[in-house]
């Protein structure tokens, strides 16, 4: 009997090497990470960070050089042939280019993992078309992969995937051959699986953007390490590591409008009493008009040049950069009370912003 347990994978010091010109290359690097039966957890890093490589690990599409693989309580370095095939239908995985089969139908696609199973031509035709309802595509059944667009196909892939009703789903880098808006229809259809279905979804991508669309919780990979994990609204407001903050800026803009707005003003050359300040607003602060009330109080003058509110895993984050005019040593003094608030607030001078200590 398999033992039950709150993660559904646990990978315990995994190390996978491989031989480059006689030269040792280790694509990920002694890496624990445990995953939550029914979270949707993503895996960030550039290309070569090791991401992909660990996520085949779980499925032993890659054997690990040394380490543990947990999936679902079970060991599966330790399984014989028959039972790691067992163990296998219960991970499904979809892919950046579809894989699917050109000379079958979606149906067809659909129906192939369900070959081997014990059941009538009816049945697995049943099995099928129920899953291509679920993804929205039950009329294409008899269109071949050739006729569809890369949203339908990656739908198909999806379907595909679901058809042995697996625990876990894979998807490594699913949807970065997809234009953004069909993207953010794929991501909303993996949000309602891992609802409806109760599905554990592991999510590799290199963009932050799709990680604070759908994850619970992040892992940030460099050079085969985990260097930073945790909830993605906690990662998303506190980041320890610059590459984490690295990836937090494509996604947020803030980078981008800090850049606009210098080009255009010079902090060094501000009047002694104006200042340019990033406020990064976290949960409930996000709500309240904190900084109009204390420009009443103090008596300054507010000029807004960038503001822009996300909603990162039910938590809402607002990002605001604006000059301050007027008795700046007393408005700053309150600045500082706001941070039990909830509230990063960081006075943007030449040298933060020439070293890129904006955070």
């Amino acid at each position: 009997m398999v033992e039950e347990t709150k993660d559904v994978i646990d990978l315990e010091n995994v190390r996978v090497t491989f031989q480059n010109n006689g030269q040792e290359l280790r694509a990920v690097d002694d890496v624990s990470l445990q995953i939550k039966r029914g979270d949707i957890y993503g895996i960030i890093g550039y290309s070569g960070a090791g991401k992909s490589t660990l996520v085949r690990v779980i499925n032993l599409l890659q054997g690990p050089s040394a380490g543990k693989v947990i999936v679902s309580g079970q060991d599966i370095l330790a399984l014989k042939a028959p039972k790691l095939r067992l163990a296998r239908q219960q991970i499904g995985m979809i892919f950046q280019h579809f894989n699917l089969m050109k000379s079958r139908t979606v149906l067809g696609n659909v129906e192939y993992p369900l070959l081997g199973k014990k059941i009538s031509k009816k049945e697995r035709r049943k099995q099928a078309l129920s899953l291509l309802q679920r993804v929205g595509l039950e009329e294409y059944a008899n269109t071949y992969p050739e006729r569809l667009s890369g949203g339908q196909k990656q739908r198909v892939a999806i379907a595909r995937a679901l058809a042995t009703k697996p625990e876990v789903l894979i998807s490594d880098e699913a949807t970065s051959a997809l234009d953004p808006k069909t993207t953010q229809s794929i991501l909303e259809l993996l949000k309602r699986l891992n609802e409806e279905l109760g599905l554990t979804i592991v999510l590799i991508t290199h963009e932050m953007q799709v990680i604070k669309s759908i994850c619970h919780n992040v892992a940030v990979m460099d050079q085969g390490r985990v260097i930073e994990r945790g909830p993605v609204s906690q990662i998303f407001t506190a980041p320890q590591e610059k590459l984490t903050t690295d990836f937090i800026e494509t996604s947020t803009n803030v980078k981008a409008a800090i850049e606009r707005v210098t080009k255009t003003i010079k902090v060094d050359e501000l009047p002694e009493n104006q200042e340019l300040v990033y406020f990064n607003f976290i949960g409930n602060a996000t709500k309240q008009s904190i900084l109009s009330e204390l420009s009443q109080t103090y008596h300054v003058a507010e000029n807004i040049l960038f503001a822009n509110i996300d909603q990162i895993d039910g938590e809402n984050v607002g990002y605001m950069i604006a000059i301050i005019e007027g008795n700046l040593p007393p408005f700053n003094q309150a600045l500082e009370d706001l941070r039990s608030q909830g509230v990063k607030i960081q006075i943007l001078s030449e040298k933060s912003l020439r070293e890129g200590e904006v955070s």
